[in-house]
């Protein structure tokens, strides 16, 4: 097993994954960015430690919106584009959905050096 440097550290940088979704096409995913996960961790929590009702009614389009990207890894929405992403399809993004969780759950998972 290899110690971890800075050098390795400063390495692991989000990488673009291709997917295929039924009924949507190819689409790209990445993984959240420290500073996007943190963020987004604190919009979801109030001051009491609950988990706030308008993060909770928000948590998909917000999935889409930080982690579709093209093939070079730029997001393809941003903050602005929320809005618009909540007045799409839900029945239709419901699959676009599950092939992000997928994704999060098997990077989570995934060895950090490898």
């Amino acid at each position: 097993m290899t110690s971890l440097t800075k050098e390795l550290l400063l390495a692991l940088k989000p990488e673009a994954k291709k997917v295929e979704v039924e009924g949507l096409g190819v689409v790209y995913i990445k993984p959240l960015t420290e500073l996007l996960r943190s963020r987004r961790m604190t919009e979801a929590y109030g001051k009491d430690g609950k988990l706030c009702q308008d993060y909770k009614q928000k948590m998909r389009a917000k999935m889409i919106v930080d982690q579709l990207c093209d093939e070079k890894g730029e997001c393809l929405f941003t903050d602005s584009d929320l809005n618009d992403v909540l007045n799409l399809d839900g029945l239709k993004l419901d699959k676009l959905c599950d092939v992000i969780h997928d994704f999060n759950e098997k990077h989570e998972k995934k060895d950090p050096g490898e």
